[in-house]
């Protein structure tokens, strides 16, 4: 009889243990879906993220205007306009943008999408960290904001700009870790060691000198059935190859066609990259044709375009490679009209302000000397 009783009690225990350990994965289940849901971007050090507004100091009664849909260029534009200067010892220095282009053109497509995605209790939080120098002197920068939409204005609070971390060098390694850089930017209300210098739309949050309030133009926000309809019709544009025409949709209704730069072009079609509505391989196709697209430029233009694109991260060595091959191999009935000396003379400056090779230019010029 006894034996029973105990097998019984020990049944009871296994139940209630699977029971017990039933109920606590799914608990751990459910908040590992939500930790994913709120993570946008995350690449090596840099990351975009939704926050809870609980988890910052002052404002936990603060909701914003979450979901909001913005044109494409908003963010783009509003954190260019940000600069700030750096107090060293021979004092201030002088204004600078706060990021570079080729911070905006990795974090906007996802920082727009997180706008899209967060509640009225979340605001997105950007840790976007990048690598300056070579060798001995290679050091990480990283610049700590949050963001968010309220009362139609966007707020972008900074903790951290281009901030560079005290290396210690232990027996072996040497200490980098992002958490002991991280600042929750409403922790603070201002930094002793830069400030954000005010531009026309732009205001201090009372009391902190680290939170910008921004104004924003009527058109900024679009419905969310509307949201990337601009992407389209830009990239409609591009390929009908129209610029300041009037275009008819279905409908007969005409409208202008402004035209876009390459950067902008190229910043839209990440998004679209971004947000999953193209592949890969079209992003790589409609980049090639954005880059293929032809100007009334001088040949000196194009190639200083094309190297400022390179250098902002816009485009990779192998795509400026590509491109200079293309821009050597065009047939270009300008050239044939102009006198030869004065076309080999540009190819030369091009080869001295070490925009093409000397292997470059040796090819161009025997191209030119047979179609003379």
């Amino acid at each position: 009889m006894w034996h029973k009783r105990i097998r019984f009690i020990l049944l009871f225990i296994i139940l209630c243990g699977a029971i017990g350990c039933t109920n606590f994965n799914l608990f751990g289940r459910k908040d590992q879906i939500q930790g994913q849901s709120n993570n946008i971007f995350n690449k090596g050090k840099t990351y975009v993220k939704l926050e809870e507004v609980k988890s910052t100091k002052g404002t936990s009664k603060t909701f914003f205007d979450h979901p909001k849909y913005l044109r494409s260029d908003v963010i783009s534009t509003v954190l260019s306009s940000i600069y700030f200067k750096e107090k060293g010892i021979k004092g201030w220095s002088k204004e600078q943008n706060v990021f570079l282009e080729s911070e905006l053109f990795n974090l906007v497509p996802h920082i727009t999408n997180a706008i899209t995605k967060a509640s009225p209790s979340q605001y997105v939080l950007v840790n976007s960290a990048y690598t300056k120098g070579k060798g001995f002197f290679k050091s990480e920068l990283y610049t700590i904001f949050g963001l968010f939409v309220s009362n139609d204005k966007l707020n972008v609070v900074f903790s951290r700009i281009q901030y560079e971390p005290m290396i210690e060098k232990g027996e072996s390694s040497i200490f980098t870790d992002t958490e002991a850089v991280f600042v929750d930017p409403f922790s603070i209300k201002k930094n002793p060691f830069w400030q954000i210098t005010l531009r026309s739309g732009q205001r201090f949050n009372k009391g902190h000198n680290n939170w910008l309030i921004i104004d924003l133009e009527k058109d900024t926000f679009v419905k969310k059935e509307d949201y990337g309809k601009e992407i389209a019709i830009s990239s409609k544009q591009e390929e009908s190859k129209t610029s300041g025409t009037r275009e008819t949709i279905s409908g007969g209704q005409p409208i202008i066609v402004k035209q876009m730069s390459i950067k902008d072009q190229l910043l839209e079609l990440k998004e679209l990259e971004t947000t999953g509505l193209i592949t890969e391989e079209d992003y790589e196709l409609r980049k090639a044709l954005i880059l293929g697209s032809k100007k009334e430029k001088s040949i000196k233009d194009k190639f200083n375009e094309l190297r400022k694109l390179k250098e902002g991260g816009f485009i990779s060595d192998i795509d400026y490679e590509h491109k200079k091959r293309e821009l050597l191999d065009v047939n270009d009935e300008s050239e044939r009209k102009r006198d030869i000396k004065k076309v080999l003379a540009e190819y030369l400056e091009l080869r001295d302000e070490g925009f093409i090779t000397d292997k470059d230019y040796d090819y161009k010029k025997k191209k030119l000397l047979k179609e003379f």
